[in-house]
């Protein structure tokens, strides 16, 4: 870890500005330097905020056993000239949409059911998505789950949630949008699925 973060200081103004032609390689680059530490982690990099810096958010998409190294690799990182790193995929408040193979899904195209397993605190969900088919199943999963991710935080997704159900969006009663898990999570501690 310490290499990583030896490597990224004196590589990190290049990831300021990326242009089309050095921009894969210097990606390509950084995405092998971090997959020494966890073949799972993965990074995303945010656009520069009026009065910050941009966010470089590390991940283990969504892969549970990699949380240790992402929490240990964000508390041993050093403090950036022109990144602020942050942990996980964060809930975003302003709805966002994912364009994934064929397919582009928002906030609005999924739906919910959800019940508290008493056995291990977990929440379990059906999510039910506007026009899923089985043709398009691993694409509509992983575009769910990073919504999902945005949501509710990468983290309460991998810690949280457990058992999920993937089905078709027929105006089915009794659910509910997606976006009120968001309640749910806001004091970190999942409660009745009343929402």
């Amino acid at each position: 870890m310490t290499a990583f973060w030896e490597w990224f200081v004196a590589n990190e103004e290049s990831y300021l500005q990326l242009d089309s032609t050095g921009g894969i390689k210097l990606l390509n680059q950084l995405e092998k330097k971090l997959q020494k530490v966890n073949q799972h982690l993965v990074f995303e990099m945010g656009e520069p905020r009026k009065g910050s810096k941009p966010e470089f958010v590390i991940s283990a998409d969504g892969m549970v056993e990699a949380f240790d190294d992402v929490i240990e690799l964000v508390k041993q990182a050093p403090q950036l000239s022109f990144f602020d790193v942050v942990a996980f995929r964060q809930q975003q408040a302003e709805e966002i949409s994912i364009s994934y193979g064929d397919i582009e899904l928002g906030w609005n195209d999924l739906f919910c059911t959800c019940e508290k397993d008493e056995n291990n605190g977990e929440l379990d969900l059906i999510l039910y998505i506007k026009d899923f088919n089985e043709e398009n199943e691993d694409e509509f999963v992983s575009a769910a789950f990073i919504l999902l991710d945005s949501i509710i935080g990468e983290y309460n997704v991998g810690m949280h949630i457990g058992e999920i159900e993937f089905t078709n969006y027929e105006g089915q009663p009794n659910v509910r949008p997606v976006k009120e898990l968001q309640s749910l999570f806001i004091t970190d501690q999942v409660t009745e699925c009343g929402i």
